[in-house]
């Protein structure tokens, strides 16, 4: 939904509002940034080793806020894409 955000719908600032909430529906922010160390060599820093540690990640993104009414939208929007995902999903029980 990051990628979608910053590529796809960066011009429609609504849309942009519907993927962070339902990001959060679905236990990601994008508004935080997410940052993590690694080695010289990429590899998962692991302090009980030492030695160097490189920080990586991204920043969150940052967008202007929606009107009231605008917000009510993108929330309602997130809402119904999540019950399509759930619903998409749902396992039949077995019979």
């Amino acid at each position: 939904m990051l990628r979608l955000i910053e590529e796809h719908d960066h011009g429609d600032l609504a849309r942009c509002w519907t993927w962070v909430y339902l990001s959060r529906l679905v236990g990601t922010d994008p508004s935080k940034g997410a940052y993590y160390a690694i080695n010289e060599d990429g590899s998962e820093y692991d302090d009980d080793v030492g030695g160097p540690v490189y920080v990586v990640g991204r920043n969150g993104v940052d967008l202007d806020f929606l009107s009231a009414e605008q917000d009510a939208a993108a929330r309602q929007a997130a809402q119904d894409l999540f019950e399509q995902i759930q619903q998409a999903t749902a396992v039949e029980p077995r019979r």
